[in-house]
């Protein structure tokens, strides 16, 4: 016994001894980290029969920042209704209300808030009224759906707007994407697309990891749990020929793809209008560009074919025809890229930078939905 101790115990103290090395490593990263403008998450809140659309949690100030480098940093506040806005919402109030529904697009979390189009449209109203928004990351149009039912149920507003970018389409069917906290498209026993919730509880580990900087670095800013997607092969895509995405969404136009996203869209405008509580009049589409293929004609003469530009013209084309109101994106890009020659996003990230907010904000309130929802204002 005592030779096996005397063999043993050097064993146990090395192993001991790299144990506490590595925790005080860690804990020196922690401190380090700490230091660094780590992004905190937004912390959503759970999603059931009484919370039944995706928010995050209330009254909470926190650090937004992106990549290993930390390329964007943003402080970003969540109101009292768990939506990204520097101003609470007050549903009692009686002044003509634009809501404006979309996806990270709205959320905004990557710009300051006073440069987001949802506070320059709010500024520009003033006292004549009132703009909220309603935007979560990873929402769709079935999402959106969810979203307007909810503000017509809360806020009644006189009009809505509502944000549609490239991937708004197949991932509304829950054939296509099935994140738990959002509405999605299913099918149903007599082959209509039906909207249904998917339930979703706070993960137990989420505060755990949002305690930790290090973790939250690992998690948020280095995204270690998509390590997997950017090494995925897509089949039929070239990197000669095309790139592999245009409009934050893969460029293949399948014929399956294609047919399916054809269904979303007559759903989403079939609902829309009963889902807002407006009539189509009142409603308002606008619908992002290919960026940044734009800034070239030949490269968005190139992306002509791809998934996006097919659904954006499918999208205009039908919610024209029903009567809503379109407001296409690209041609105010063009002409304001023409005159200022300034981009719309980020080097690294395709989400509209201050200057892209700037043009939306601009052509929303040339929109006809605007105008009739609060007059003439002071651009």
């Amino acid at each position: 016994m005592d030779r096996f101790d005397a063999q043993a115990r050097p064993r146990m103290l090395a192993v001991a001894s790299m144990a506490l090395s590595l925790v005080a490593l860690l804990l020196l990263l922690e401190l380090g980290f700490r230091l660094l403008p780590v992004n905190e998450g937004l912390r959503g809140l759970s999603v059931d029969e009484q919370n039944p659309v995706f928010r995050f949690t209330p009254h909470r100030e926190s650090v937004y920042s992106r990549g290993w480098n930390f390329s964007i940093v943003n402080r970003v506040r969540t109101n009292n209704y768990g939506f990204i806005n520097d101003h609470d919402y007050d549903p009692a109030l009686t002044t003509p209300l634009l809501a404006v529904i979309g996806d990270s697009f709205v959320e905004a979390v990557m710009v300051p808030f006073a440069q987001t189009g949802v506070a320059r449209l709010a500024d520009s109203v003033g006292a004549a009224g009132r703009v909220y928004g309603f935007g979560t990351s990873g929402s769709s149009l079935s999402q959106y759906l969810a979203y307007a039912r909810y503000v017509r149920d809360t806020f009644h507003p006189t009009a809505l707007t509502v944000v549609i970018v490239g991937n708004d389409f197949d991932e509304s069917l829950r054939t296509y994407k099935n994140e738990p906290g959002l509405h999605y498209f299913a099918e149903s026993p007599g082959g209509e697309l039906t909207l249904t919730r998917l339930d979703r509880p706070v993960p137990w580990w989420r505060d755990l990891v949002g305690g930790s900087s290090l973790a939250m670095y690992l998690y948020v800013n280095l995204e270690i749990r998509d390590v997997w997607k950017r090494f995925a092969y897509r089949p039929g895509q070239s990197a000669i020929s095309r790139p592999r995405f245009v409009g934050n969404t893969a460029a293949e136009a399948t014929a399956e793809r294609v047919a399916d996203s054809d269904r979303v869209i007559d759903a989403f405008l079939r609902q829309l209008p009963g889902m807002a509580g407006l009539p189509v009049s009142r409603i308002a589409l606008v619908v992002d560009a290919p960026r940044p293929e734009l800034y070239d004609a030949s490269a968005l003469e190139a992306v002509s074919d791809s998934y996006f530009s097919i659904m954006r013209a499918h999208l205009i084309d039908r919610a024209r025809a029903g009567g809503f109101e379109v407001v296409d994106m690209q041609p105010a890009f063009l002409a304001d890229y023409a005159q200022r020659r300034l981009r719309f996003e980020y080097p690294d990230d395709n989400h509209w930078n201050g200057t892209g907010h700037e043009v939306f904000a601009r052509v929303v309130q040339g929109s006809k939905v605007y105008r009739d929802t609060f007059g003439v204002v002071q651009p």
